[in-house]
């Protein structure tokens, strides 16, 4: 047998099925920390049945169901399951393949199976005792494992040792056996003290037998004649009873079928009620509609008239802007001559340049020929002249350049005195316009938070309106409500009294007597009335005090015996049957002593003496006293039953609901099929139903004040949001015409601050310009004065001084021709400038001209809508009156439609009078017909009670009883005299008190007398028997133990010597003289060492010498699988040598599944699985390469 497959799913990390499969040798697990690989060995320990979660590295069970992570979902359950192969037959009664698995679930719930059936934990354990897998089993080493089997305790360790010498079984049914011993001598103790008490009971119950036989024979006599009797009389009531009911089941038909033609004609009344109700609200809705639709006629000529207005105001204002265009056609025209003036002075300057210059070549050219003619002066002097010339050469570029200068300079100061008048216009402009910008969007501002505060108002006058119509609604479908109740309330109080007046709740006897005036004649007043009519009580008490009175609400309280007297005879005479009196001078009756009273009050449940529960006249208490004055009332079933137990059943007690508790000790209780009001309900429902009335006309006189109040209201607040409404319309209008205005003047200010913003640029442009030339102008001024200075050369002969003459004449004329040139082209250079500021001017005419142009075609489009709306205002204008006038019409119908309806209701409103008329006399015979069937019913009710108080039988048992008599023929052979039926009762009373039970109690306490001493006698046999399996199974392991120790002990030291390469290692008991109770030391010393403690040994040798331990335990008593999780982790290289040679040598008898990270033992190991972490959190089975390890 070797482990085959474990599956995992949910456990630990493992959230996803895993299924390793096994096969013989060595079987390696790899992974990195952490990836969860000695999670495998807790599952196998889990699933074998670990119940310690300590060793299964939690901290409760519920641990081992996967948590969940940040990406996976916790599982909510852990499954394992483990497979052997059991080819081998290893396991008996087992086919050849085991699975046994085990299931947690969240909520603590657990299933163990074997092969799928369902089983307990001990059936598992008792699967692998002795084989090294049980409880304190050696083939499972977790990790940190090794270490803990060299620090077990001589006891610890004593129960591997047993486990693998194979006596836990044995050891398992010892301590079942010793179990079992003592729980057989505590049955024998306890049924020896049985025996006992049963032996003394058994004399005096013996004689309490014979006497209670006796007793039952006399009584079952006396019940046979009993039965008989109350069959006879019964059969002759029934058969009466059943002949009234048919009578009454007709006439409650006919009643059915009045009431339902009433309830019809009713409900046919009460719609055309709702209808006439419906067609107020429908007229009134109709004139509230039609006053709104006169309102929107109204509104829309108010509209019709502002449009008016307002295309009156388009009309004006297409005139200003018309205006407005012609003064820009005729500055536009201005600009235009103006520009023509410039351009003709423009020209005439062209031509006075091109004349001064004409002039200036003729001069440039006699210069010139001066020039050549005076060459050869020039020659002479040419060494002296030639710095002169090029001064006066500069000299004479200063003095074009300084004119250059000035003439720039006075363009720029004429442009800049132009920009200046310009920048102030537009400054003023925009203040003005700035100015109305302002008081426009003040003006916006005021109407805004005007609208606002208007909405508002309006919208919660809405609301309030809304609400008030809505409530007038509700008020009106109460009041028709409260109509109604009222109406039948009212019915229902008439028909009451008429009952109560008429007596048609009691018996004929009763009513003929208290209707019959001249009958009773002058002791009428001392005549009081029946009981039913002269008390009342709380509702709580109403059906406690109905069943505790019963038929005696029909007794006549009268003034005293002589009145009952007369009454009597006076029904004799007129032959109207029987009735009870009670007359107050004749009454003698019991009340409750003080002593009881006292012990009522500290009992729980119970609510009074039913006499004073009810309210009387202070004249009619003492027949009140005399008929409840020893009626108990409690509060239920509970609480009756407790009070008749500690009252000794002296008293009838009646609870709440209705159960009735007789002296005697008879209960009668169940629910009633007759659900008839007694004459005391009647006489509560008619007060509560007058109570009601009057709350009911109270609420509607309330509720029609309080509709008048809230119409006035409703009116008044439908005229408010009419006038909200036509105020927020006109605000509405302004502020469009104010945004309109605000716009436009938005839209010119933006125009007007660009404009400045540009001149303010130009101003400063030229500003910074005009600085330059100055400053220039000042450097050629200095620096002309400089070069004249230079031009001043040493005096030249007469003939140079003559050329020099004429030369200096031609220069200046040259110079003035220049200057003249220069001052030309600065005036054509101003009026260049001129003209582009009168361009820019025209530009920005046009412009304004445009924006006209659109400004026109906008209220020309203003007027085009206008006119559409008047259009459409005329238009709804002719609808509106439309509307009125069908508004009238529907109206005029609304009312025809009312006058029908009330001819109809007083059609109607007699029907009903005339049916509810036959309805009472319906009624009338119903009653009568109710009453002998309650009289009738009574009497029968107390032949039942009787004969249930005397027997606890019903009609139907005695019924029963009386066809099984007749059908044994034993109705001939009974005495049914009265003498008989007294004997019997006189024989009876002889006996005493009798306790019926003896008769049972007798035979039962015999049976068991006898039960008890077979049962004795068997426990002493199985007693003797446990004590011989005990001492079998003890002479067994002591064998067993001793032999297979001697066995490990010489494998312990072979194996030591052979992993520690010598050394010795022994076992030892603690207590030689008990070894299947002392514990095991272990003694190892290593090659070299003298170590007396174990303890002392590094912890390489420690795993080593548990490992040849380990290696011991499987030699003598292999195991199907050993799991090793990590005990190679404290050995250095030699010591893992050692450890997998003798791993492998002992593996091919032995299965290893073995968890490491050392290469050297994984070069060992037959098969590799690897398992890892992946990124949810969760481990899973991965392949490996063998080489990536080994």
């Amino acid at each position: 047998m070797y482990l085959k497959k474990l599956r995992l799913s949910g456990f630990k990390s493992f959230a996803d099925p895993v299924t390793f499969e096994f096969s013989k040798g060595i079987s390696a697990i790899v992974g990195p920390n952490g990836s969860g690989k000695s999670n495998i060995t807790d599952a196998i320990k889990w699933v074998l049945g670990e119940q310690s979660i300590k060793s299964l590295r939690g901290k409760k069970m519920e641990d081992v169901i996967f948590s969940g992570t940040e990406k996976k979902q916790a599982s909510g359950y852990a499954e394992v399951v483990l497979v052997l192969d059991n080819q081998d037959g290893a396991l008996e009664n087992y086919p050849q393949e085991v699975a046994i698995s085990r299931k947690l679930y969240r909520t603590g719930e657990s299933d163990y199976a074997i092969n799928k059936k369902s089983c307990k934990l001990k059936e598992v354990q008792r699967l692998f005792m002795d084989t090294g897998l049980g409880k304190n089993g050696y083939s499972l080493i977790s990790q940190g494992g090794i270490e803990s089997i060299i620090a077990s305790s001589p006891a610890e360790l004593r129960n591997i040792f047993e486990e693998a010498v194979g006596i836990v079984s044995y050891k398992t049914k010892k301590n079942e056996a010793e179990k079992k011993l003592e729980q057989t001598q505590g049955h024998l103790d306890r049924l020896r003290d049985i025996m006992m008490e049963i032996e003394k009971q058994l004399g005096p119950l013996k004689n309490q037998s014979r006497k209670a036989k006796s007793w039952l024979i006399l009584h079952e006599e006396l019940k046979t004649v009993d039965l008989v009797v109350f069959h006879a009389k019964m059969s002759v009531a029934l058969k009466d009873l059943e002949n009234l009911k048919n009578k009454l089941t007709l006439q409650i038909k006919q009643c059915e079928s009045a009431e339902k033609t009433i309830a019809e004609k009713d409900a046919c009344y009460q719609k055309l009620t709702i209808e006439n109700r419906e067609l107020d609200l429908l007229e009134d809705n109709e004139k509230k509609g039609l006053a709104t639709i006169k309102d929107d006629f109204d509104g829309v000529q108010r509209e019709e008239i502002r449009c008016k207005s307002q295309l009156e105001a388009n009309e004006i204002t297409q005139e200003r802007l018309k205006a407005e265009w012609r003064t820009l056609l005729s500055r536009i025209n201005a600009t235009q001559e103006r520009i023509t003036g410039v351009d003709t002075e423009k020209e005439t300057l062209a031509q006075n340049l091109k004349k001064h210059q004409a002039q200036h070549e003729k001069l440039e050219h006699s210069f010139n020929e001066l020039i050549l003619a005076e060459q050869q002066e020039k020659e002479r002097v040419k060494a002296q002249q030639a710095a002169v010339l090029n001064h006066q050469s500069t000299c004479d570029s200063l003095e074009e350049k300084r004119l250059e200068l000035r003439s720039g300079i006075q363009e720029i100061k004429t442009e800049a005195v132009f920009v200046k008048n310009r920048l102030a216009e537009s400054s003023e402009s925009q203040a003005l316009l700035q100015k109305d910008l302002k008081s426009v969007k003040e003006n916006i501002n005021t109407l805004i938070e005007e609208i606002k505060q208007r909405q508002e108002a309006y919208k919660n006058l809405q609301i309030d309106y809304n609400q008030e119509v809505e409530g007038q609604k509700n008020r009106l479908n109460q009041e028709h409500l409260i109509a109604n109740n009222l109406k039948v309330n009212a019915s229902k109080v008439e028909y009451l009294k008429n009952i109560q007046k008429n007596y048609q709740d009691y018996f004929p006897t009763i009513r003929k007597l208290m209707t019959s005036e001249k009958m009773l004649g002058p002791v009428i007043h001392e005549v009081y009335g029946p009981v039913g009519e002269l008390i009342s009580t709380d509702s709580r008490y109403l059906q406690a005090i109905d069943i505790a009175l019963g038929a005696k609400s029909q007794n006549i309280v009268v003034a005293s015996v002589k009145v009952a007297s007369n009454c009597i005879d006076l029904l004799k005479k007129e032959r109207l049957g029987r009735a009870t009196f009670l007359p107050l001078d004749n009454l003698r009756y019991s009340s409750i002593d003080e002593r009881t009273r006292q012990t009522l009050q500290n009992l729980s449940g119970v609510e009074g003496i039913a006499s004073e529960l009810v309210k009387t006249a202070v004249v009619y208490q003492k027949a009140i006293d005399s008929l409840l004055g020893r009626i108990i009332v409690a509060k239920d079933f509970s609480a009756g039953k407790d009070i008749q137990r500690k009252l000794a059943s002296k008293f009838t007690i009646v609870t709440l609901e209705g159960e009735i508790f007789y002296p005697g000790g008879a209960i009668v209780g169940g629910q009633s099929k007759d659900n008839r009001q007694s004459p005391l309900s009647k006489k509560i429902e008619i007060a509560n139903l007058e109570k009601e009335m009057a709350e009911q006309e109270k609420a509607l006189n309330a509720i029609k004040k309080q509709t008048e109040d809230k119409q006035r209201s409703v009116i008044k607040k439908a005229e408010e949001l009419k006038t909200l409404e036509n105020q927020f319309n006109l605000c509405k209008q302004t502020l469009w015409e104010k945004n309109k205005m605000a716009e436009d003047l938005t839209k010119k200010n933006t125009e007007t601050t660009r404009s400045i913003s540009e001149l303010e640029e130009k101003t400063q442009l030229l500003a910074q310009h005009l600085q330059q030339q100055d400053a220039e102008l000042e450097n050629t001024e200095k620096a002309y004065n400089d070069v004249k200075e230079l031009t001043k050369g040493p005096e030249a002969d007469e003939n140079s001084e003559e050329i020099r003459s004429r030369l200096d004449t031609f220069r200046s004329k040259i110079s003035a021709s220049q200057l003249a040139i220069t001052q030309i082209k600065g005036e054509m250079a101003g009026f260049d400038q001129q003209l582009h500021l009168i361009h820019e001017q025209l530009t920005q005419q046009t412009d304004r001209k445009n924006s006209l142009a659109e400004e026109m075609k906008s209220y020309e489009q203003g007027t085009a809508e206008l006119l559409q709306k008047q259009k459409n205002l005329a238009e709804e204008s002719i609808r509106l009156r439309k509307a009125i006038e069908s508004r009238r019409d529907k109206n005029k119908t609304a009312v025809e439609q009312q006058k029908n309806n009330a001819r109809r209701l007083e059609t109607l409103q007699e029907e009903i009078k005339n049916d509810n008329h036959q309805l009472i006399i319906n009624n009338d015979e119903k009653n009568t017909l109710t009453t002998k069937i309650n009289g009738l019913q009574i009497q029968i009710s107390n032949w039942e009670d009787n004969i249930y108080k005397s027997y606890e039988m019903n009609y139907l048992m005695v019924e029963d009883a009386y066809h099984q008599l007749a059908a044994n023929q034993q109705l001939d052979e009974l005495d049914l005299s009265e003498e008989r039926q007294r004997l019997l009762k006189g024989k009876i009373a002889a006996l005493g008190n009798v306790n019926l039970n003896a008769i049972d109690e007798y035979e039962e306490i015999l049976t068991r007398h006898d039960f008890m001493k077979k049962q004795l006698d068997d426990l002493t046999a199985a007693k003797s028997e446990i004590l011989d399996i005990i001492n079998t199974l003890y002479d067994a392991m002591t064998e067993q133990f001793k032999n297979n120790f001697i066995k490990l002990q010489e494998n312990f030291t072979r194996i030591f010597s052979i992993l520690f390469e010598g050394g010795r290692a022994y076992l030892e008991f603690t207590d030689p003289t008990n070894i299947l109770e002392g514990g095991i030391e272990l003694v190892a010393q290593p090659p070299g060492k003298r170590l007396r403690h174990i303890s002392l040994l590094s912890g390489g040798e420690k795993s080593m010498v548990a490992i040849s331990l380990l290696f011991s335990f499987l030699e003598i008593n292999p195991s199907p699988f050993c799991v090793i999780d990590e005990v190679d982790a404290a050995l250095d290289d030699r010591n893992i040598y050692r450890y997998t040679n003798y791993l492998e040598k002992i593996s091919e008898h032995n299965q290893f599944i073995v968890i490491t990270h050392r290469r050297t033992t994984l070069e060992v190991c037959d098969n590799l699985y690897g398992v890892s972490m992946s990124r949810d959190g969760a481990s899973q089975l991965v392949s490996v390469r063998l080489t990536d390890y080994v």
